[in-house]
């Protein structure tokens, strides 16, 4: 006949015990172990949310893989109506929507890798105050141009004087800047930018209901460029905190003085891409 007895709680009060022995780790051994079956993946053709995802992170990961082409090809294959930004003055920071949609701010000073930069010799700039003032005689005294209309003014008085001193410059500088050795200039060339931000309701139209981004493009002109094999070093790295702050526009597009206009997507920036590196002036 079985009769009860205490058991002492001595034994148990040793982590060796064969009583408390457990494996803790069980699942996470069960789950760095080898699937013995590939992983279950939603279908591409299936109208669902993760099908699209699926659909969606294949081709971003298709295009970090890609040249830098093939990334503006497939940017501008969609030809949509996008607005189409022009400046409407030439002052700094005066169009506060232009620094919105642009994500743009001036600030009226260099980097601050740059305010103690080495002291120039005088007869460099002595050079240089030479170089322009033989520009502007060239242009105000020695080709004894009249005066002219005020649209064209600036087409028959300042661009020409722009010409002859950035040429002037750039070959007088070139012993102090190597980089400018190797450079070359163009003048007139046609720069095309195009870019997304923001989202719309599509309102009307067999795609109503839709959201879809809003697109920007500027096809700009600028007077001349440098163009230089290599790539500069950033002023600025992208973390770093600036002063100067973007406006916020809460308004719409539609309400500013932006309007759409069926232009093809064109990201240009004046030459061949992996070719040169420009400078806007």
């Amino acid at each position: 006949m079985a009769s009860c007895s205490r058991l002492p709680l001595h034994p148990f009060l040793f982590s060796a015990s064969v009583r408390l022995a457990c494996n803790r780790n069980v699942q996470v051994e069960a789950s760095t172990a080898k699937s013995l079956y590939p992983p279950i993946l939603p279908s591409r053709t299936a109208k669902s949310k993760a099908a699209k995802r699926r659909v969606v992170t294949e081709v971003f990961e298709q295009l970090r893989s890609c040249t830098a082409q093939e990334k503006i090809r497939a940017l501008t294959r969609v030809q949509r109506k996008k607005y189409v930004i022009y400046p409407r003055t030439f002052a700094l920071n005066a169009d506060k929507w232009y620094q919105y949609y642009t994500k743009t701010a001036f600030l009226n000073r260099l980097p601050e890798k740059y305010e103690s930069a080495p002291v120039v010799d005088e007869s460099v700039l002595s050079e240089v105050r030479s170089v322009v003032c033989n520009s502007i005689l060239q242009e105000h005294w020695h080709a004894k141009k009249g005066r002219t209309f005020i649209q064209k003014e600036q087409e028959q008085l300042v661009t020409p004087f722009l010409r002859n001193a950035l040429c002037g410059l750039k070959n007088l500088l070139a012993k102090e800047n190597p980089v400018l050795s190797l450079s070359s200039l163009a003048f007139d060339p046609q720069v095309n930018y195009y870019w997304l931000r923001g989202e719309r309701t599509i309102p009307e139209g067999h795609r109503r209901g839709r959201i879809e981004p809003m697109r920007f493009q500027i096809d700009d002109k600028p007077h001349s460029q440098i163009r230089i094999p290599q790539q500069l070093p950033e002023f600025v790295p992208l973390e770093a905190e600036i002063s100067a702050e973007v406006p916020v526009i809460t308004l719409a597009p539609d309400l500013l003085p932006l309007f759409k206009r069926q232009y093809d997507n064109n990201i240009f920036i004046g030459w061949c891409v992996p070719i040169y590196i420009i400078l806007f002036y």
